[in-house]
């Protein structure tokens, strides 16, 4: 029996599910995951679990350093999370890697919440038996590493709006970046799946689809062929041998951020494994709910891998999770409401991945979606 375990839960402005598949094995580590396990390989459907005793630590005071304690070269920012190992004083030893959020930045101070990102979250924990392979070595506790850190901090702009974090390493133009097509995945088939399975939920029979920032696959169900979809991407090649495009349109968002469409055309827009590239995201995701319509929903999905050169800075310095939290933002301050997030690790990488013999578990899924 293979489980899977689900965290549920919620910040201030989003309802937040992040999954991890394990094999059964992994529930000895802890008796309350082991009773659990018994539970469910004697039949029942799904064990529910208060995740207080794994989100810990909780209940601990603000703690106030001299500015000088934080080792990083960059300037510290107020509503980001950072390693305890670079704050001295803040971290048990010279590799303590638990994240730690800082609240306040003055001039001689910093102030920083110790605690687990989970504490205050009142998150329920599930187990359930899944016909899903899971990766080998996977932990339980590996559920609680990273969720929390997309709750998106009060000061949005002050923790990640800076201009200057949305330069990137290669500046010239994306047209010659883009100019030759690239007809190959850049995702393994699971996470694939797993986004396909998404955007199934989130899709409508008969609905209008937008694929912004799009390529040669949409990365939509099969249900997708009763739909209208039409596609935003950088290389007309890549956009032609997409099966599913009605429309395709080739258009560099970098330059000119506007969409060629008017008001309330679209029912869902979805943008796949491509958010880190554009260096005005905030203006193409408000345009992005000015051509849904009232209620449409738009989503943003990504992984672990991304074309370096090309991701805009921020990308490269922040968590995975705490990604999801900027991405989680930039739909708030689009406009958005009734933000998601949802997360799953610890599948196996398919074993015909040509790389697979640099990583066993396949490519996580982050996704952030709201509603117009």
């Amino acid at each position: 029996m293979n489980l899977e375990a689900a965290l549920y839960w919620n910040s201030a402005n989003a309802a937040h599910v992040d999954r991890l598949i394990v094999r059964e094995g992994a529930a000895q580590a802890d008796g309350r995951w082991a009773a659990a396990a018994r539970a469910l390989g004697e039949g029942q459907a799904q064990v529910v679990l208060d995740a207080a005793p794994w989100c810990q630590p909780a209940g601990l005071p603000d703690l106030t350093l001299p500015r000088g304690a934080f080792r990083l070269p960059a300037a510290p920012l107020a509503g980001r999370f950072y390693p305890r190992l670079a704050i001295e004083g803040a971290g048990q030893g010279a590799r303590d890697l638990r994240p730690v959020r800082i609240t306040a930045v003055e001039d001689m101070h910093l102030s920083l919440n110790p605690n687990h990102p989970l504490a205050d979250a009142a998150a329920r924990l599930t187990l359930r038996a899944t016909a899903a392979e899971p990766a080998p070595a996977a932990r339980l506790a590996d559920l609680f590493d990273g969720p929390g850190l997309q709750a998106p901090p009060e000061d949005w702009h002050a923790a990640y709006g800076d201009p200057a974090g949305l330069g990137r390493e290669d500046e010239a133009p994306d047209a010659t970046f883009y100019a030759q097509p690239r007809l190959i995945q850049h995702l393994d088939a699971a996470c694939r799946a797993e986004i396909r399975a998404l955007y199934g939920r989130l899709l409508t029979p008969g609905a209008r689809v937008l694929d912004c920032m799009a390529s040669f696959d949409s990365h939509l169900p099969p249900a997708a062929k009763d739909c209208f979809v039409a596609g935003l991407g950088m290389n007309a090649a890549e956009l032609e041998a997409n099966p599913l495009l009605h429309e395709r349109v080739v258009k560099d968002l970098n330059q000119r951020s506007g969409l060629p469409w008017g008001p309330a055309q679209f029912d869902l827009a979805v943008c796949t494994a491509s958010v880190e590239y554009l260096q005005q995201p905030l203006l193409v995701l408000r345009d992005l709910r000015r051509v849904l319509r009232p209620g449409g929903c738009c989503v943003l999905t990504f992984s672990d891998r991304w074309f370096p050169s090309k991701a805009i800075r921020l990308w490269s310095q922040l968590h995975p999770f705490e990604r999801l939290g900027w991405a989680l933002g930039l739909l708030r301050e689009a406009g958005f409401t009734a933000l998601h997030s949802e997360t799953l690790r610890g599948l196996a990488r398919p074993a015909d991945d040509k790389y697979i013999d640099q990583r066993a578990h396949a490519d996580p899924l982050f996704a952030a979606w709201g509603t117009a």
